[in-house]
């Protein structure tokens, strides 16, 4: 009889042990004072944040939020900074390419080691994330599950 050589699918326990050492190592990153290791922005999508900011009169950065929903589970929500945007109590700041990004903590739990990337083609233009974390993702990458 041939042996499978599927993986077997994550069992609940496993994604939450997942989680919670995706948030000892955020909680940790935070102490030691390296926030910038929690997510990074790539020069394109620093350059479209700078340009959109100017245009609309906000800040030079984004709060990024993860939202139950999407083809997966969770969702990625970016929105500008308004003008002198100030962090929530239960926010982090993180500081890459010299945009501001700020999300809550059970957000960054899930971004930790990510990457904010703009892309503009033909058949695609806007924000991709990759994220590190993720276990799966929809086709158009806008949701993913962890």
């Amino acid at each position: 009889m041939a042996e499978s050589t599927a993986a077997a699918p994550v069992t609940l326990e496993e994604k939450k042990a997942a989680a919670r050492e995706r948030a000892r190592a955020a909680r940790a990153a935070q102490e030691a004072g390296i926030d910038a290791g929690l997510v990074r922005v790539s020069p394109a999508a620093a350059a479209y944040i700078s340009e959109s900011a100017e245009r609309t009169g906000a800040e030079r950065g984004v709060r990024l939020r993860i939202l139950a929903g999407g083809c997966s589970g969770l969702e990625y929500k970016l929105d500008l900074l308004a003008k002198d945007a100030e962090l929530a109590p239960d926010e982090r700041e993180v500081v890459s390419e010299g945009v501001r990004i700020f999300m809550d903590l059970k957000s960054a739990i899930h971004v930790t080691g990510s990457t904010i990337d703009y892309e503009s083609g033909l058949l695609r233009r806007g924000f991709r994330i990759s994220n590190p974390n993720a276990t799966g993702t929809c086709s158009c990458g806008d949701s993913f599950s962890a």
